[in-house]
């Protein structure tokens, strides 16, 4: 039998951050998870501004 590979922390994060959004309806089910990302880069960015100035 082959071993399951363990993810690092922080991808196992993004995994149930990305999972919680699908099931609170903020993502729809043909996204793929690269999709999810650019979303999530997108919503962050005006954060990120902020906190330079």
């Amino acid at each position: 039998m082959a071993e399951k590979k363990t993810m690092l922390p922080e991808t196992e994060r993004l995994k149930h951050i990305l999972l919680e959004a699908f099931l609170r309806g903020e993502s729809a089910p043909h996204m793929t998870a690269k999709d999810m990302v650019q979303e999530l880069i997108q919503q962050l960015k005006p954060v990120f501004k902020e906190n330079e100035s």
